[in-house]
């Protein structure tokens, strides 16, 4: 729209030029005129090269004292107070107005004469008193050169706006919180509070003072009353809700965030704490919902992550796997979504996916003690056990304290049957660093178990609580082929029926029993 109003706005103009004889001198201010409109119409469409039209201009009238002002000021806008001082001699030029003395004094304030700058800005109001652009340029310039004369200034013209009291009030308290005279900004913002009531900014600005020097308390209390005004805006409810949990009133805060949702179902704190509400109340499904419908759900990795987590604890495996599988696509150079997309693939028995992720994220992340560890336990699910003893020990010369490592290999050595006396060796080191892991107990019974020193299995096995073994299967199996090898049939029945549906060895440990011992079926 704009391009056919320029259009038409130049019809007359060519169709003058076309259809009138113009002398030689017309023709040239004819020109003048249209440079000069181009110049204005590319400034006012925010062209960067506006400027362009203006020296095409004055290469026509290079006496022109608007367009030197002009050209100063686009040599300021673009820093260059070099070129600026070629056209700053305007000023010497007949009378000047208040636009004269106001863009003047802007060029002395960039470069840093604010006096001077001070002195020219009066100029030009004592022109024109009630220029607000010149004004607020002038104030602008006063913060930094006399407060006091700033604020004065503010505080005289007040009688010039009625109605608007609460606003010069207010930006005087900006004024004051610009110089970090924070005592005196909330006196002007609880003037402008006193003018008008329902004032919101000012509310905000003596909220946002007390939150910068952790007075939350005062800072709910103006929040409080911005909100018997009958305001409602979810940003504040959401940084209301945020500052209650800072307080540990976590009613309050929970009360808090679901005003700001309603207001803005993607309010981002809103939907992370209300996850964190409905993870500790266990409604695993809601938290998913609140996450997935914050703002910056698709661009938040971490949230991706927490769906997954919140996924696993619905027991949906499947849905966890596919919502970090998106997540690595989506962003494949965040390495904990593909470390942890590596570990559910590794849940899923799909070893080989699992170690090429794991591999990558290595190849830039050497350090990346857990995704070593995971790496190597990749490798041995894959039955390459070599590699995988070469990136244990690698991990462990980093690190001579990773207990896991030391538990892995020993594990590893352990379930294949092979240097079992080294395998105790490694388990005991992992105990050593971390004498109450249950799996590590697990793992130095297993060598035990191999080793046919049964009693010493079963001792160790006993001494992990019931609740662990029932919900670790790998134990359970370990557990009842010890009380089999024992000939503790009873006992062994129960817990190799627990790991039967998922460990192989369990199975045919189960049918060997049911055979010699079929009561049990019963």
């Amino acid at each position: 729209m704009k391009k056919c109003l320029f259009i038409l706005f130049f019809i007359p103009l060519f169709l003058t030029a076309q259809t009138l004889p113009l002398s030689p001198q017309g023709e040239k201010e004819a020109q003048l005129y249209l440079d000069f409109l181009q110049g204005a119409f590319a400034e006012i469409s925010d062209d960067p090269d506006y400027c362009k039209y203006y020296k095409k201009a004055f290469l026509r009238a290079p006496g022109s004292k608007l367009l030197r002002r002009t050209l100063m000021l686009c040599a300021i806008e673009k820093d260059n107070l070099k070129e600026a001082e070629q056209y700053a001699d305007y000023i010497k030029e007949g009378e000047n107005d208040s636009r004269d003395w106001a863009v003047y004094a802007f060029y002395h304030w960039r470069k840093g004469n604010l006096k001077e700058a001070q002195e020219y800005y009066e100029k030009a109001l004592a022109l024109d008193p009630d220029d607000v652009q010149v004004l607020y340029q002038y104030i602008l310039l006063l913060t930094y050169v006399d407060l006091d004369r700033a604020v004065e200034q503010l505080e005289q013209r007040r009688a010039n706006y009625p109605g608007m009291s609460h606003v010069i009030f207010y930006e005087i308290g900006n004024i004051y919180v610009s110089k970090k005279q924070y005592p005196q900004a909330l006196q002007y913002f609880q003037k402008a509070l006193d003018e008008d009531p329902t004032y919101a900014p000012a509310y905000l600005a003596r909220a946002d003072i007390f939150e910068k020097h952790s007075q939350f308390f005062l800072m709910l209390h103006e929040l409080e009353e911005l909100e018997k005004t009958g305001f409602e805006n979810d940003i504040v409810y959401g940084k209301m809700g945020s500052i209650f949990i800072i307080v540990k009133d976590f009613p309050r805060a929970k009360e808090y965030f679901i005003k700001a949702k309603k207001l803005n179902n993607a309010n981002i704190p809103a939907g992370y704490f209300l996850a964190l509400f409905a993870e500790r109340e266990k409604d695993y499904a809601a938290a998913i919902g609140f996450l997935q419908d914050t703002e910056d759900y698709p661009q938040d990795p971490g949230k991706w992550l927490q769906v997954s987590f919140y996924q696993q604890k619905l027991n949906l495996p499947q849905e966890a796997l596919r919502t970090l599988k998106k997540a690595y696509k989506k962003f494949d150079d965040n390495v904990e979504i593909g470390y942890f997309y590596a570990l559910l693939l590794q849940d899923q028995k799909k070893y080989r996916q699992a170690k090429n992720i794991l591999k990558k994220i290595l190849s830039t992340n050497p350090q990346y003690e857990n995704a070593q560890l995971a790496y190597a336990y990749a490798l041995e699910s894959l039955g390459r056990y070599q590699e995988m003893e070469e990136q244990l020990l690698l991990l462990l010369d980093k690190n001579p304290k990773n207990a896991a490592a030391y538990n892995l290999l020993g594990f590893s050595l352990a379930e294949r049957g092979v240097r079992l006396d080294q395998a105790q060796e490694y388990i005991t080191k992992a105990l050593s660093l971390s004498p109450d892991d249950r799996s590590f107990i697990d793992s130095l019974a297993w060598v035990y178990y191999q080793k046919g020193e049964y009693a010493k299995a079963l001792d160790l096995l006993k001494s992990i609580d019931e609740d662990f073994i029932q919900t670790h299967k790998d134990i359970a199996y370990h557990l009842g082929a010890t009380y089999f090898k024992m000939g503790l049939y009873e006992q062994a029945y129960p817990y190799l029926n627990i790991a039967a549906p998922e460990i192989k060895p369990a199975r045919k440990a189960l049918k060997k029993l049911l055979r010699q011992q079929p009561g049990l079926r019963g």
